[in-house]
């Protein structure tokens, strides 16, 4: 009895070293970094690493919100003063070849100013020579001289001067004598044809246009334009035995819609600056590095699988 649990008590000896034989055995190869015990040193660099990482994701994040607005901020920089343009509209000119029996010539000249506002003058003269199809009478305007001036704005600022999209205004004047001949009247009793004619009348006018132009670069500095222009009267004077038929600069008188097609001059008055980018607050935009070429700290902690292919196995000790 007494040897039985001696037997008894020597094998539970020998299983019990067995056992912690082979604990002391198992390698820390198969254990989790997580499970690592991660030193005083080791600690300090893993917090320096992470707030390193952080601060290269704001900086980041900064970087990518200054350049979005910073694409919303070009800005081409123009001087106040940049050409001088001189156009001749050649619109009328060519409708007297092809038969209109109205018209003249007209020369303009403009500043653009920042190639936004672009004050306009323009001047020229005009004429009439008509008899109605169904009228009896022949209306005669003699040469005379109208004066307009406007501004336009040209919503094409930040490309280049020699385009240009515009809407403008216009206000104009004209002082002017024509004749009114070859009336022709029958007498209703009778039967009598008699003619006559009313000489040397004097009008004036006053009107105003809402222009829309598009301007267009040929070579080195000439272009040409074509403006649509819709013309209201502000005053215009009748004589008691005649009636105002065509008005110098602004057309017949019932007519609303002209045309212009112009030959133009650009006559360059300063440099034109570059295409800058601009922040709000006039500073300049900053440049950021692309994120391959950012560095961390050189003092980093060990990778995690040269950790694990060579551990501390001084750590695992008893």
């Amino acid at each position: 009895m007494r040897l039985s649990r001696l037997l008894s008590i020597l094998l539970l000896c020998c299983f019990s070293a067995v056992v912690i034989f082979a604990q002391r055995k198992v390698t820390p190869v198969d254990t989790s970094d997580e499970l690592k015990i991660v030193t005083q040193e080791e600690l300090k660099k893993i917090k320096a690493r992470a707030k390193a990482e952080q601060e290269i994701a704001d900086s980041l994040m900064r970087d990518s919100l200054k350049l979005d607005s910073i694409e919303n901020a070009n800005k081409v920089v123009r001087p106040l003063l940049m050409s001088a343009t001189f156009g001749a509209n050649i619109w009328d000119p060519l409708m007297r070849a092809f038969g209109q029996e109205y018209g003249g010539g007209e020369l303009w000249a403009a500043l653009n100013l920042k190639n936004r506002y672009i004050p306009v003058v323009e001047l020229g003269f005009g004429m009439a020579n008509s008899t109605p199809d169904e009228g009896n009478y022949t209306y005669k305007s003699k040469p005379a001289f109208y004066g307009k001036i406007g501004m336009n704005y040209n919503f094409m600022a930040s490309k280049d001067p020699k385009y240009q999209f515009y809407l403008g205004i216009r206000a104009g004047w004209s002082a002017f004598k024509y004749d009114v001949t070859d009336i022709t009247v029958n007498d209703g009793i009778w039967g009598h044809e008699a003619k006559f004619d009313i000489l040397n009348q004097s009008s004036h006018a006053t009107w105003g246009e809402i222009v829309a132009g598009l301007q267009v670069g040929l070579f080195r500095n000439f272009a040409m334009g074509w403006s649509f222009r819709y013309n209201f009267l502000f005053n215009v004077k009748d004589n008691p035995s005649s009636r105002v038929w065509y008005i110098p600069g602004f057309g017949k008188r019932d007519g609303k819609i002209n045309v212009s097609v112009s030959l133009i001059y650009n006559l360059p008055l300063s440099k034109q600056e570059e295409i800058k980018n601009v922040m709000e607050d006039g500073s300049e935009p900053i440049e950021s590095l692309p994120a391959d070429t950012i560095s961390l700290p050189a003092d980093t902690i060990p990778e995690r699988q040269r950790r694990v292919n060579e551990p501390d196995y001084a750590s695992y000790v008893p």
